[in-house]
Parts: structure tokens; sequence; C-alpha cells
């Protein structure tokens, strides 16, 4: 899936437009770049759940990730938090580290915000606050996960 998200980079970002939205294989991926910086955040929904991704100033590659949050229930797996060392965006959440924010059913691009501030961009589901990706300390802190863990840092809100 990443090969095919950086192969559409440049179809994506040739244009100055503020945020686009393209639906592959009826998943939603979405674009927001910050006016000031250009910095450029891509959310996308994988098998299992939905991702931000921050790209490098430079737009060449990613700078870090966030959880978002999960488009199948963690409960109705049994994942291990061992499962994920490998790879975290192509298994299920481990009910582990879900709360009751971590599954959103029927997910639709319109319930999705960004909001951009010179440190950090916040997204939020349904006007509540779901991910704060800070930018200096590249890291992602999200409301939908229970704990810290290897998806990013838990989001007190």
């Amino acid at each position: 899936m990443m090969t095919q998200l950086l192969s559409i980079f440049g179809i994506l970002f040739s244009k100055n437009d503020q945020e686009k939205v393209v639906y592959y294989d009826n998943r939603i991926f979405l674009t927001s770049t910050h006016e000031t910086s250009g910095r450029i955040l891509m959310i996308e929904e994988e098998a299992y759940s939905v991702w931000a991704y921050l790209l490098h100033p430079d737009k060449e590659s990613i700078d870090f990730d966030g959880f978002l949050c999960a488009v199948v229930d963690p409960l109705s797996f049994h994942t291990r938090p061992d499962d994920i060392i490998k790879e975290r965006r192509n298994i299920p959440l481990p009910a582990t580290f879900a709360n009751r924010y971590s599954y959103i059913k029927n997910l639709k691009k319109k319930d999705i915000k960004v909001h951009w501030e010179k440190e950090c961009a916040t997204i939020s589901i349904k006007k509540k606050k779901y991910l704060v990706m800070d930018i200096n300390a590249k890291t992602s802190y999200s409301k939908a996960l229970a704990k810290d863990c290897a998806y990013g840092k838990h989001l007190d809100a």
C-alpha cells in the first residue's frame, strides 16, 4: 500500500488545493496542507484502521505517523501485541490497546477535520479531538489508544 501511496504523491500534490480526497478501493484518502509551512498531512484508511502520515518538508517521504482509529472492531480479533512488531498497519489493533474511542463504525470523509497550528496538526472525528501530531517531537497522541504503545501515545482528552 505504501508504494501505491508514494507513487500517487506527484498527482495529488501537483496542485495548490488545501484538501483533497481520493477514494482508493472505497477507502478514505485525505490530504491537508498547512498554509504557512507547506507541510502535508495524509490520512489513509487501511484494511483495519485509519492512519495519519506527516510528510517530510521535502515531500519525498514520511516524517512520522499516527493512529487515528480502527474501522474494524478490535474486540472481534485476537491480535496479540507481539504481532504488531513487524507491521502494525496491516493487522487489527490488539484489544489490549483499545478503548471505547478506538472503533468507529462507518467512518466517512466528512467526519474528519484537520486543524493546523504552528507546532502540531490536530485531527478531529465528529467534532472530537482524536489525534494530535506534535511536529517538533515527531510524536502522535491518539484518543483511540487506551495506553502508550507501538501505535503511539494515549491522548488524554
